[in-house]
């Protein structure tokens, strides 16, 4: 079973590395055959090529991420509100999500959920 602070601690990372655009630090979060769906209601995502693939196009713009609220730990699995700011400069939007990493008896995500839908997007201001 996962620890709160480990839990929190791959909260972080992950929110870091969108905006420092880190693939491979987002990657090492993640167990080999791990699966995206985001968001919620799209085609997942399976495996490390294919989360290669996503995030090298989910970081591009990233300028800033910031968690929203306290994660949420049950059982083997976290949730958490985060924040993301993407765009040129002038032209940013903002992205409230709230993601859902299910981890496996290694530590690693073995599952991610991200809900969000255009409701959800807005011009920064």
């Amino acid at each position: 079973m996962i620890e709160y602070e480990q839990a929190l601690r791959v909260c972080e990372t992950y929110i870091q590395s969108l905006v420092t655009n880190d693939v491979d630090a987002i990657l090492a979060l993640y167990a080999n055959d791990a699966t995206v769906e985001d968001p919620v209601g799209t085609e997942s995502r399976k495996g490390q090529e294919a989360l290669r693939a996503f995030y090298t196009g989910a970081v591009t713009g990233v300028v800033d991420a910031v968690l929203t609220g306290e994660p949420r730990l049950a059982g083997n699995e976290v949730a958490f509100p985060f924040k993301v700011t993407a765009g040129q400069p002038g032209e940013e939007v903002e992205i409230s999500i709230i993601d859902i990493f299910r981890f496996d008896t290694e530590g690693k995500v073995d599952l991610m959920r991200a809900f969000w839908g255009a409701n959800n997007v807005g011009s920064k201001s």
